[in-house]
C-alpha cells in the first residue's frame, strides 16, 4: 500500500518537481558506479577506472543542473551551463576511449547470453525513448531542465551501445570488439556534439528572447488593433511559434509563445500507426526537430524584419525596463 502512495505521489508531481527529483536519484546513482568501478579497477584494469570516470562527470554535470534549479543565480548562469558543457565534453572523451580500447587493445568482452540480451535491449530503448520525449517536453522549462534531458539523453545514448554488445555477443560465434569499438567511438561523438551544442543553446535558444517590445517609428504607423499576432513558422510536424502582443500607446508588447505539435490534431488512425512505429519514426522526427531548433534561432531577426515593414522598431530591453 506505501509503494501504490509512493508512486501516487511522484505521478502528481509537476514536471518540474519529478526531474528535480529524478536528477537527486540520478545523482546519486552515477556516484555510487562511478566509486564501484574506481574499486574495480584497483582488482583488474585502469579502463574501468575510465570507465568510473564517465559517471563521474556525468553525475557532476546533473549536479551543476541541480544546483542551478534549486539556487538559481543569473549572475553565474553562463558559468554553470559551461561547468555543464565542459564535464559533459569530458565525459564524451573519455567514454571515446574506453570504448575504442576494444579496436586497439586485445581486451576480452563479456559473453552475454540470448535472454539477457534481449532485457538489456527492452530496457535500454525503452530509456533512449524517454530521453528523447523527454527532450521533447523540456521545451520552455529553462535552460537547466533542457540541460538535464540532454544528459539523460547521452546515458540512453551509452545504453544502447551496451545493447548493441550484448546482442552481437548473444548471437554469434565472431569477434564483434572492431564494431563494438567503432559504434562506441560514434557515441562518444555524439555527446560531445551534444556537450558542444550545450555550450552555444542559450544564444540561439528562444527562451531568453521571447519578449519583445516595438515602438512605432511615427504616428502614422501605429496598429489599431489592441493585439497583434504573428505566426512566425509554418510546421505540419512540429510546435509552431506565434509573436502575440498587445498594444500600448504608440508601443507594441508581447511574447514569442510557442503551440502545441499539429500532430495532436492528426486523424486518430495516423496517431495509432505513429505509436507503433514509433520506434523507428522517434529517431527521425528527434533529427527534425533539432534542425527545426536551430532555425528558431533567426526568429527573432525574422520578428524584427515583420515589424519593420509594419512600420515599428524594436526597444532594448533595459530601455523598456528604464521607461517603466
Amino acid at each position: 500500500m506505501k509503494v501504490m502512495e509512493l508512486v501516487n505521489k511522484y505521478r502528481k508531481l509537476s514536471f518540474e518537481n519529478r526531474a528535480i527529483f529524478n536528477t537527486k536519484v540520478s545523482i546519486i546513482f552515477n556516484a555510487t558506479l562511478a566509486i564501484s568501478k574506481a574499486i574495480i579497477s584497483i582488482f583488474t584494469t585502469v579502463f574501468f577506472l575510465i570507465a568510473g570516470i564517465v559517471n563521474l562527470f556525468i553525475m557532476l554535470s546533473k549536479y551543476v543542473c541541480y544546483k542551478g534549479i534549486t539556487k538559481p543565480e543569473e549572475k553565474i548562469f553562463k558559468k554553470r551551463n559551461a561547468l555543464v558543457g565542459s564535464f559533459l565534453l569530458i565525459a564524451g572523451v573519455m567514454y571515446a576511449i574506453y570504448m575504442g580500447r576494444m579496436i586497439f587493445t586485445d581486451v576480452s568482452v563479456m559473453k552475454y547470453d540470448m535472454i539477457l540480451g534481449i532485457v538489456i535491449a527492452c530496457v535500454s530503448f525503452i530509456e533512449l525513448g524517454v530521453a528523447i520525449f523527454g527532450c521533447f517536453r523540456v521545451v520552455g522549462k529553462g535552460h537547466y531542465y533542457r540541460n538535464i534531458k540532454l544528459i539523460n539523453l547521452c546515458s540512453a545514448l551509452t545504453a544502447i551501445v551496451l545493447t548493441e554488445v550484448a546482442l552481437t555477443s548473444a548471437v554469434g560465434e565472431t569477434d564483434t570488439r572492431l564494431l563494438n569499438g567503432i559504434f562506441g567511438l560514434i557515441v562518444g561523438f555524439v555527446i560531445y556534439l551534444i556537450a558542444c551544442y550545450i555550450f552555444v543553446a542559450p544564444r540561439i535558444s528562444i527562451v531568453d528572447r521571447e519578449h519583445n517590445v516595438y515602438e512605432a517609428i511615427n504616428e502614422a504607423n501605429v496598429i489599431n488593433e489592441e493585439k497583434i499576432e504573428i505566426v512566425l513558422t509554418d510546421s505540419k510536424f512540429y510546435g509552431n511559434y506565434t509573436y502575440v502582443g498587445v498594444k500600448e500607446e504608440n508601443k507594441i508588447n508581447g511574447h514569442i509563445i510557442k503551440g502545441k505539435s499539429p500532430i495532436f490534431s492528426w486523424n486518430i488512425y495516423i496517431k495509432i500507426l505513429i505509436i507503433v512505429l514509433s520506434e523507428i519514426l522517434i529517431f527521425v522526427y528527434a533529427g527534425g526537430a533539432l534542425i527545426h531548433h536551430f532555425k528558431d534561432s533567426t526568429l527573432i531577426k525574422k520578428l524584427d524584419g515583420i515589424m519593420l515593414d509594419k512600420g515599428y522598431k524594436k526597444i532594448l530591453m533595459q530601455d523598456w525596463e528604464e521607461e517603466l
